[in-house]
């Protein structure tokens, strides 16, 4: 397994743009890629644990926000900004079946990129993870289901900041399937039920994604 930091193709990337890194093996290429977005927190560590459990079949890439407050929720407008210039750094990484795993601000930053990545190119994440985060409608206002994907909602039962009913709102965010994966205790479930989390993303890429491209 290997892992390297990388940038968008055009142009040098400065302290203040988003990052990538790629987790993945020398070869062969893996079948899957699962784009990473942490939360504000997040070490991309965690997802280095993941990937051992992935690898060989899906490969990481994760992404590497530029400096911010501490504060783990954005405004509207500065989420719009940084998942625009998310999009920019990952579209040109959706070249084999692919899916998106956000953790809590990362699941709104996740969730924005799918629907740019839907509505722009001609490449849609085969599911989006949403982990740990209340759906956008639960905080605020709510239009029409804006992706066509699967939506997979992960959390923990007693999470005071991402509560069962507000987690149950991103069903209404998609015209596919919806399902969500509970988790026992308040929080910790990426470290603690690690293994459980990477059967539940083998398992859906795996059934959605159908034969292994050549």
């Amino acid at each position: 397994m290997t892992h390297a930091d990388s940038r968008p193709s055009t142009g040098e990337t400065l302290p203040d743009e988003v990052g990538l890194i790629q987790i993945r093996q020398p070869a062969p290429p893996s079948s899957y890629r699962m784009i990473c977005f942490p939360s504000a927190r997040n070490s991309p560590l965690c997802y280095l644990a993941m990937a051992e459990l992935l690898l060989p079949t899906v490969e990481l890439l994760v992404v590497q926000y530029p400096p911010m407050r501490s504060a783990e929720d954005l405004d509207p407008a500065e989420c719009a900004l940084l998942a625009d210039q998310i999009f920019e750094a990952v579209r040109g990484w959706v070249d084999r079946p692919f899916a998106l795993f956000g953790h809590r601000l990362g699941a709104d930053l996740a969730y924005e990129v799918a629907c740019r990545l839907e509505r722009e190119t001609y490449s849609a994440p085969l599911t989006l993870f949403v982990s740990g985060q209340t759906a956008p409608g639960h905080r605020g206002s709510l239009g029409p289901p804006a992706l066509n994907c699967r939506i997979v909602a992960l959390t923990a039962q007693y999470d005071p900041r991402a509560t069962l009913s507000g987690v149950r709102g991103w069903r209404r965010y998609t015209c596919g399937r919806f399902d969500l994966e509970t988790f026992p205790g308040a929080q910790g479930y990426l470290k603690t039920y690690r293994r459980e989390v990477v059967n539940i993303v083998h398992d859906q890429l795996i059934s959605l994604g159908g034969a292994d491209p050549e």
